[in-house]
């Protein structure tokens, strides 16, 4: 009797230990799957590492072959200016000559800003400042829209006209001048240029009305350009950056102007928002141009 169950306890033990064994398989098998995992994973990795740093070095290699075909073309269109201004200062006195010779130096400044913007963490900067009468700017970028209408590209013959005998008045108030690094001092005109141009473009096609009005606040000065049209809601998202879609119903020239002014006040830090007023039916958008503007350059860019 005694023997039968040390037989029984012995079968007992055996099959513990089987159904231990058994986990313990169970439980290898999993950790195999788990290894087995965490390899596939690894390699998924190290292969996708790859694939990213051959991307980057494929990238980089393409902005470097761009960087040297700006460079070449940039020098070669200030070769032709050169030549075409050195052409011209003998024929100043003649209104038409002078208006041409401005608008060939204005492709070259254009020219000079883009090169300077790709460049900008690889320039070695004066830290000079130089002093700009936003004013004077403002009336100036008037005047040379004036002389360039058909650049506008309107539509319509009798809005050009119109637009021709608008009066675009500018008022400030204080002292409207700021401070700028000078490598950037044609940034501001540059700025100033497109947004007046989409204002004069986007009016009252048979009353067309602009105004600016500038006034000097404790650290910056405030520029406020407004027309009488109201502009799209997608066009107000997109340029304040609340929407990455594009705006329709826009020209290709107004849309490529804006977003290099897009660009120009990111890296300024001038504050720029465009607003609309549906009582009034007009559009207005406001530059905070702070006194003084310089730049910092990003110490882990390349360009």
């Amino acid at each position: 009797m005694k023997n039968n169950n040390n037989i029984e306890t012995l079968v007992k033990k055996i099959s513990e230990l089987e159904r231990d064994l058994q986990l313990l398989r169970l439980t290898n098998l999993e950790r195999e799957k788990a290894m087995n995992s965490i390899i596939s994973e690894r390699d998924k990795y190290k292969t996708d590492s790859m694939e990213a740093a051959l991307r980057e070095n494929e990238l980089k290699a393409i902005a470097e072959s761009w960087e040297i075909i700006v460079d070449e073309l940039a020098h070669s269109i200030n070769t032709d200016i050169f030549i075409a201004v050195s052409s011209m200062s003998s024929f100043l006195h003649e209104p038409e000559i002078k208006k041409a010779s401005y608008h060939t130096k204005q492709v070259r400044d254009l020219t000079n800003l883009l090169l300077l913007y790709l460049k900008r963490d690889e320039v070695q900067y004066s830290y000079d400042f130089v002093n700009l009468d936003l004013t004077e700017i403002i009336t100036q970028q008037i005047a040379m829209l004036r002389d360039g209408i058909s650049t506008l590209r309107l539509s319509s013959k009798d809005h050009k006209e119109t637009l021709l005998k608008m009066e675009i008045p500018v008022n400030s108030s204080g002292s409207c001048s700021i401070e700028i690094l000078q490598e950037f001092k044609d940034a501001v005109s540059l700025v100033i240029k497109d947004l007046m141009r989409n204002a004069m473009k986007h009016t009252s096609k048979t009353n067309p009305a602009v105004k600016v009005t500038l006034e000097e606040l404790s650290s910056s000065v405030k520029v406020k350009i407004v027309n009488n049209k109201i502009m799209s809601q997608k066009f107000i998202d997109w340029f304040n950056n609340s929407s990455q879609e594009d705006p329709d119903n826009m020209s290709k020239s107004s849309k490529v102007g804006l977003r290099v002014v897009k660009k120009w006040v990111d890296l300024l830090k001038i504050e720029t928002k465009y607003e609309i007023n549906e009582s009034t039916e007009t559009t207005t958008v406001t530059l905070n141009l702070p006194k003084r503007i310089t730049y910092e350059k990003n110490q882990n860019s390349g360009s």
